[in-house]
């Protein structure tokens, strides 16, 4: 009876909530989720047995000459000579293991099968904290384990958990204790526990992630799992996805859902790891696309407490935490989840979408299949030979603003990988010398490997930025070199370093790099840094080492690690300062001829799709062809999206590979292209065309950089200073370490695309006669950029005009006026007849005045602000296209403003902003005042005159939440509907609540 109430409760929820959209959906996903109650509540194992065996030293069989199980099961343990009363955790005896005899209590356990389970603990007294269980069931399946879950005097209760693997048919392991160190060690009271599966806890105060699956699909994944057991690794593909239901406690959620993880570590036992990718319209979580892992396979909360440090120091890092989860309502323990790389990664942390990229690892993993199948090394060259790649590649390669994005993308990782530009031309340095210094501080080495580097391309900045994630195995710390710190590594070692070994350290020989490396070092180790870490966080680390230990017994946080660390830092920052110095001259000197080499030129066709490549420059309407192969190639055709193939009559060829040049040729071509058809040695085979094109060409902004300033600006030491009338049709790039002024009735015209981009602060000062004009007489300008100077701009009585954004293929902003990571004073100044772009004036990350401006004539908003703190004061707002003020993620003050002839909405606030508007008038707009997405409004002493919508909260992207107004003094005049007021949010009008009944109002304010 209890299983069918909570179908009816869930259904009753199911319906309250309204969370499917469509009513034929909803009537399908009850059905399916009655069917999953039906069959799977609650989970009966008829087969479940389990088999205890134990030994506690102290009898014999003397006619086997061999230790007795303890309750007489018919097995025995072998090597009595260790029987010792030198000590006893009960009775007499123990177990004595020495250096000269090191092997004791062994046994072997028959009938195991596939998948069971076998759990060994035993007591054991040791000096060195040496000595471990082991179990043997032959080649390729040997495991061994001391964790400790107990302590009574000096003795120690150490456990190991072994799952089998499913392709496991011998049938027999052998168990047995092992003094592995240089000390004696004592062993007592071992216990095995054999079963077919493993009981997990039940965590019934904590809402778990329960997860509903068919046995169709679920035999589809186990099919797949028992592959990776043979070949050692997991390969995924899209097309090992399959449907899935998820209940989360108060919503259904639809998606779908495949194994994840590269090695079986991820797919031991009944306890796999997941990706899981819910439909539109889902989140779970503030989430679209995340995996639930074993926490063990990151080392539980080393993982967790990286991701919150590299978080708090703004650096890029994939939300991390921790969750029951239930599959068809059988219990599988506690499970860490972690975010996917998509936009919401990026937007959460303050950043405008873009392109993630990586590097493709599916050569290097399928390489190491071929090895294990073919029982030889294949020599080729999978670092150079890894494709960069984009995550999200449909939808990347499909919007065309996405997709020049990704051009600049590719040609920074390129030239990462190649190392053939300046570091801080590639990256944002700052994050990547805080991303550096953080992984010494956390020792988070892992995600450091090449093959685990993501990258976010910066749109705005046109620079790579670190992305932190896997930073621990299930070992715990991973370390890649012998030295404790990344910069203490000795120069001299670099030179047997491979390529993709090198590229880690290639930053070193960037001065900037350097010195802000050493800087955040000593930043973050020193110990206030570390105490302020520790008492921010240890309230979450002790509340979930609680729920971490339900299931895992044995394992214990601590921040000794990182303490210790840092104390090693602060010890030998000095050391570590001049040996990055020697490190970045040991590196420059490697020449890239020292990794010319002749590989195997032998035949696999399961490889060399991968090292012959192509790539398609829709632009240019042809395919970019290479060879990472030693050996010759002919192209011979294309296959064309919806035509004939195309066939090369002359089959054009690509020379081998030498591990240093790659050949490559270009090829027109009509249509879409989809495979490139080539032949080696005889053989025809097929490789799939990137959507994306290939480039080793400088991005925009570098070639931009290159621009000389202009003669006619005057420099004065390090002040360039703008006195006059100029009209620029170049482009005028200042770098940073400059300040920059502009005089008096100074007017700045730009004209033939050109922009003016400085990186370092401005300083325009104009008077009420006699104010600054920035122009663009032929409307053509590529707007007015400032970007991450070191220093506050302040603009008075300057006025801009004529001017768009900021548009060099990838290299883009949405403004006329952008101000990034660029802290502001905009007084008096006035923005005008802006065209052809989102916004007059953005500001980002930043923190600002706008005071006695005026906006005019605007293409789309007037004003964005994203990722702010500011003040909006006593400002004018007339014949705006779009938003007169739109804030996302920002909080702001907004007071004494007018808004006339609104396009869209007067004031709106989204993406978790926090908005204090007083005094404010609004006369003629679409919506008044909207708050989207975790927003919360509060206004006072509001005119409002001539609107569609008044007042509307609502939410429009899933994966935040709904919004709140609360409003005091409000006046309305001919205004067509007062409010909207979406189900889940709500409107204070006057100190009375007003809850939200709306539903999908998004659909109709944006149809």
């Amino acid at each position: 009876m209890q299983s069918y109430k909570n179908v009816i409760d869930l259904l009753f929820l199911l319906f309250q909530k309204s969370v499917v959209r469509d009513s034929v959906n909803k009537i399908l996903l009850i059905v399916f989720v009655i069917l999953f109650q039906y069959c799977t509540t609650p989970v009966q194992h008829k087969n479940d047995k389990e088999y205890v065996y134990s030994c506690n030293v102290e009898d014999i069989d003397t006619r086997e000459n061999k230790f007795k199980e303890t309750s007489e099961q018919g097995i025995l343990f072998g090597n009595i000579d260790i029987q010792s009363d030198d000590y006893a955790f009960s009775g007499t005896f123990s177990g004595k293991l020495f250096p000269g005899s090191p092997y004791g209590l062994t046994t072997s356990i028959k009938n195991v099968k596939p998948d069971d389970y076998i759990k060994v603990t035993a007591w054991r007294k040791s000096g060195d904290e040496m000595g471990v269980i082991a179990l043997d069931g032959g080649p390729g399946f040997y495991h061994a384990g001391n964790s400790v879950i107990e302590t009574a005097g000096e003795w120690q209760k150490i456990i190991v958990e072994y799952f089998v693997p499913p392709n496991f048919y011998k049938g027999k392991v052998k168990i047995y204790v092992w003094n592995n160190g240089q000390d004696t060690v004592y062993f007592d009271d071992l216990e095995i526990i054999h079963r077919n599966r493993k009981q997990y806890p039940e965590f019934e105060n904590l809402p778990a992630l329960q997860i509903h699956a068919d046995k169709m699909d679920l035999n589809k994944l186990n099919k797949k799992r028992l592959q990776a057991f043979n070949t050692t690794v997991l390969v995924n593909s899209d097309e090992d996805y399959s449907n899935v239901v998820i209940y989360d406690g108060s919503d259904f959620l639809n998606g779908s859902f495949r194994l994840k993880g590269d090695l079986v570590d991820h797919i031991q036992g009944t306890k796999w790891s997941f990706r899981i990718k819910l439909k539109r319209g889902f989140v779970w979580n503030n989430l679209r696309t995340f995996s639930i892992q074993n926490p063990s396979t990151r080392n539980f909360l080393h993982e967790w407490i990286a991701h919150q440090v590299f978080k708090q120091e703004d650096v890029l890092s994939t939300r991390y935490g921790f969750v029951p989860v239930k599959l068809n309502n059988e219990s599988l323990g506690i499970y860490a989840w972690e975010e996917h790389f998509e936009k919401q990664l990026i937007e959460s942390q303050n950043r405008r979408e873009g392109p993630i990229v990586r590097f493709d690892e599916s050569l290097f993993w399928q390489r190491v299949i071929e090895t294990i199948q073919s029982n030889r090394e294949w020599d080729i060259d999978y670092f150079n030979a890894a494709r960069i790649t984009p995550f999200k590649a449909g939808r990347t390669t499909a919007d065309s603003m996405l997709n020049m994005q990704l051009g600049e993308a590719h040609k920074l990782m390129l030239q990462y990988k190649k190392r053939l530009i300046n570091t801080s031309q590639i990256f944002d340095i700052d994050k990547l010398a805080k991303y550096y210094a953080l992984i010494d501080i956390t020792q988070a080495y892992h995600g450091f490997a090449w093959h685990n580097q993501r990258f976010y391309y910066n749109p705005v900045t046109c620079l790579l930025e670190p992305i932190a994630f896997d930073g621990y195995i299930e070992g715990g710390i991973y370390k890649r070199i012998d030295e404790q710190v990344t910069g203490l590594l000795h120069p001299d070692k670099i030179m047997s370093f491979r390529e993709e070994e090198l590229v880690l350290y290639q930053p070193f020989t960037d001065e900037d790099f350097r010195e802000k490396y050493v800087g955040f070092l000593q930043k973050y180790s020193q110990p206030e840094f570390i105490n302020e870490l520790i008492l921010v966080y240890s309230p979450q680390t002790d509340s979930l080492s609680e729920l971490i230990n339900k299931e895992f017994p044995y394992y214990h946080f601590s921040f000794d690690d990182i303490k210790n660390q840092a104390m090693f830092i602060q010890e030998n920052i000095k050391s570590i300062g001049e040996n990055v110095e020697r490190l970045g001259i040991g590196i420059e000197a490697i020449n890239s001829d020292k990794f010319k080499k002749v590989f195997t030129s032998d035949i696999n066709k399961n490889l060399l799709p991968y090292l012959v490549q192509a790539y398609y420059n829709k632009k240019e309407k042809q395919i970019n062809i290479l060879n990472f192969h030693n050996s010759k190639v002919e192209v011979l055709g294309v296959f064309i999206e919806g035509a004939l193939p195309e066939n090369f009559e002359d089959k054009p060829e690509l020379e081998p590979y030498n591990g240093k040049d790659v050949s490559m040729i270009s090829l027109p071509v009509d249509g879409i292209p989809l495979l490139v058809l080539f032949e080696v040695d005889g053989e025809l085979l097929e490789t799939e065309v990137s959507p994306w094109s290939y480039s080793n060409q400088l991005t925009e902004r570098q070639a931009t950089e290159l621009s000389p300033l202009p003669a006619k600006i005057k420099i004065d030491n390090n002040v360039i200073i703008f006195d006059g009338h100029y009209t620029f049709q170049n482009d005028i790039v200042i770098p940073d370490s400059f300040i920059v002024l502009a005089k008096p009735g100074t007017k700045i015209n730009l004209v033939n695309g050109a922009a003016f981009i400085s990186f370092s602060p401005v300083k325009f000062t104009g008077t009420e006669d006699n104010p600054i004009e920035v122009v663009s007489g032929d409307n053509s300008a590529n707007g007015f950029n400032i970007l991450q100077p070191e220093g506050k701009s302040v603009l008075e009585h300057v006025q801009f005009s004529g001017l768009s954004n900021l548009r060099k293929a990838g290299w883009q902003t949405p403004s006329a006026i952008t101000f990034y990571e660029a802290d502001v004073k905009l007084v008096n100044c006035i923005f005008v007849n802006n065209s052809n772009c989102d916004d007059a004036l953005n500001i980002v990350r930043s923190e600002f005045v706008v005071q006695n401006c005026e906006f005019k004539n605007t293409f789309a908003d007037a004003f964005d602000s994203d990722f702010c703190r500011g003040v909006v004061q006593n400002c004018t707002f007339e014949n705006i296209g779009n938003d007169a003020i739109d804030f996302s993620g920002s909080r702001v003050e907004i007071a004494d403003c007018k808004m006339t002839g609104i396009g869209d909405k007067a004031i709106s606030g989204g993406e978790k902003s926090t908005l204090t508007v007083s005094s404010c008038e609004i006369d003629g707009a679409n919506i008044g005042v909207a708050a989207k997405d975790l927003s919360n409004l509060k206004l006072d002493k509001i005119t409002m005159n001539k609107t569609v919508y008044g007042l509307v909260a609502f939410v429009k992207k899933p994966e935040y939440g709904p919004a709140n107004i609360s409003i005091d003094n409000l006046k309305m005049k001919k205004n067509m509907v007062f409010h909207q007021i979406e189900l889940g949010s709500n409107l204070v009008l006057n100190g009375k609540l007003i809850e939200g009944r709306e539903k999908n109002l998004a659909v109709k304010l944006y149809q």
